[in-house]
């Protein structure tokens, strides 16, 4: 078992304000394959922005669908006709370039059943925007994490991420957490 690591800027992750209204964007990016858990994600981005009674934004990436196209396509459907939901499909980019995408939301939803890693959420962190997470991102803040199987929940925990003032700063610790065990790992496994 050797970790994934996350190469961080010097100095602390942009302080972004926490929501306050107007439209909300959240991104639930990755590879759209069933084991990201798209569609709750979707769900709970509705559930979300109905509860807060604001328009939504559901960023996704497009251009590197695994398994065909099924899983994009229902959350197309699911959302199609909503009012006040838009489905921004951002293409499969560039590392900079997606981050640049991230920066600009204010959640991002990552409820997938297995992971080994999940560098959408560490980008996020060094971008200052926090995750909803499941289990499988063990090295995310515990507060992040919601349930897997329950929209409502996963739902639950993004409100309370989007009011959450040190929500991005409680993901650079636990990112930098996560780094420092996985440097001590690399340096006893290249010791050895």
């Amino acid at each position: 078992y050797l970790p994934n690591m996350y190469l961080l800027e010097n100095g602390p992750a942009p302080v972004r304000p926490v929501y306050n209204g107007g439209t909300l964007r959240m991104g639930a990016f990755g590879a759209t394959r069933a084991l990201k858990n798209f569609m709750s994600a979707a769900a709970a981005a509705v559930e979300i922005a109905t509860r807060l009674h604001t328009d939504l934004e559901l960023w996704v990436s497009s251009g590197r669908t695994e398994g065909g196209n099924g899983i994009l396509d229902a959350v197309r459907a699911m959302l199609n006709g909503l009012p006040h939901v838009k489905l921004m499909e951002g293409g499969w980019q560039s590392w900079p370039k997606f981050r640049m995408m991230v920066r600009h939301m204010h959640l991002l939803l990552q409820p997938s059943y297995t992971e080994s890693f999940n560098m959408v959420t560490a980008d996020g962190i060094a971008e200052g925007v926090p995750s909803v997470v499941s289990e499988a991102i063990d090295w995310a803040p515990e507060h992040w994490k919601a349930s897997v199987d329950d929209v409502w929940d996963i739902a639950r925990v993004g409100r309370s991420l989007l009011s959450d003032p040190h929500a991005a700063e409680d993901g650079l610790r636990a990112l930098k957490t996560h780094n420092a065990e996985g440097l001590r790992s690399w340096m006893e496994f290249l010791s050895l």
